[in-house]
């Protein structure tokens, strides 16, 4: 990663969202309020849920409808421990 200043690139170390002391509830509230990072020029998404449970009692962490109707579920996970540390593939939360 580079920080630009104006015609130069710096180095900068990377961190991850553990290092800087963030949850997922963190990163859920900041995707919330800015959904737009994750769509391009021809695309956009509205949030209309937060944990939505499902009929299992399983949660997802946002619920969307792009700009073509289909329903987007977005599942955070803040580092690999999040990942590794699951019983099951984490895949399977959504597709529950």
């Amino acid at each position: 990663m580079y920080i630009l200043k104006g015609k130069k690139a710096e180095k900068i170390e990377p961190v991850t969202f553990s290092d800087l002391g963030m949850q997922e509830s963190d990163m859920e509230e900041i995707i919330r309020c800015s959904i737009d990072m994750l769509c391009d020029d021809e695309e956009s998404m509205l949030i209309v849920g937060q944990q939505v449970k499902n009929e299992k009692n399983g949660r997802s962490d946002l619920t969307a409808i792009d700009n073509n109707g289909n329903i987007v579920l977005i599942e955070i996970k803040r580092d690999r421990k999040d990942i590794e540390g699951r019983k099951e593939a984490f895949e399977f939360q959504a597709i529950r």
